[in-house]
């Protein structure tokens, strides 16, 4: 599912590209970056042999999950922009997120730094590091960037869309914030109370594989009937200006050849 959101991605992406159309090219990579994220999860599954992961690739999926998020934030800003917001509102709103990514990729990447016992690669890193102050830093870093774009995302896509496109990404989007929940619950209960969560690594991960699979449906269907849509169109206009051509085309009766009376 990972990289089938991947390839979606890509292919929105490339559209919005070929018709010169940004929002399309935003969420596009929106869509790549978070299968992306997914992908490097992937490895642990819910089931099965499950392939610890190292700090380096968690860190990683924390930063798709930013780019992701900078992504769809920047998409929201580009549709709710108001014809009363100066250019300078404007740009002050892209600076701060841009920052805000920049400052979190950053701090993603410093805290690995930081001096502490080594972590091992895992496939439970919260339970095993959850009382670790890196750890803490990075989860809210990464749940940040999945609850706050795909809330957003989710209240615009409820309140303007409709049919399938507006259930199946609203709730992803649901499903991506309840996902985000959980990785700021369960880090609060494993750091402060030294409580261990037996199911925190699958439910987690069974919840972001869901929700990536709901939201590439739910864009997808969207992509897909628009372009059904704007198909219809053309083809009914090229009809119409095809019997118009051959209405205007045939001559009209001349009085001039008609009998005389």
């Amino acid at each position: 599912m990972s990289w089938l959101g991947f390839l979606v991605g890509m292919v929105v992406f490339g559209r919005g590209m070929w018709r010169g159309v940004k929002t399309q090219q935003l969420l596009g990579i929106g869509i790549a970056f978070y299968a992306l994220a997914m992908r490097q999860f992937a490895r642990l599954g819910v089931s099965g042999v499950r392939v610890p992961m190292t700090t380096d690739e968690r860190v990683w999926a924390a930063t798709f999950a930013v780019a992701a998020g900078t992504a769809m934030l920047a998409l929201l800003l580009i549709i709710m922009k108001q014809p009363r917001d100066s250019a300078k509102t404007h740009r002050r709103r892209v600076i701060g997120l841009c920052v805000s990514a920049v400052s979190s990729t950053v701090v993603l990447r410093a805290v690995s730094w930081l001096p502490g016992p080594e972590l091992l690669p895992s496939n439970d890193f919260l339970n095993a590091y959850g009382a670790d102050l890196r750890v803490v830093i990075y989860e809210l870093i990464f749940a940040a960037w999945l609850g706050l774009p795909l809330g957003a995302l989710g209240l615009f896509v409820f309140r303007f869309q409709r049919g399938i496109t507006r259930w199946a990404t609203f709730a992803g989007c649901v499903l991506g914030v309840g996902w985000a929940g959980w990785k700021v619950a369960g880090t609060a209960v494993r750091y402060f109370t030294g409580e261990v969560i037996p199911l925190e690594s699958p439910v987690s991960v069974a919840t972001g594989l869901t929700a990536l699979t709901l939201l590439v449906s739910g864009l997808l269907s969207g992509q897909i009937s628009g372009a059904l849509r704007r198909a219809r169109e053309t083809r009914e206009y090229t009809l119409a200006r095809r019997a118009d051509d051959e209405r205007h085309a045939t001559p009209a009766p001349d009085s001039a050849n008609s009998p005389a009376a």
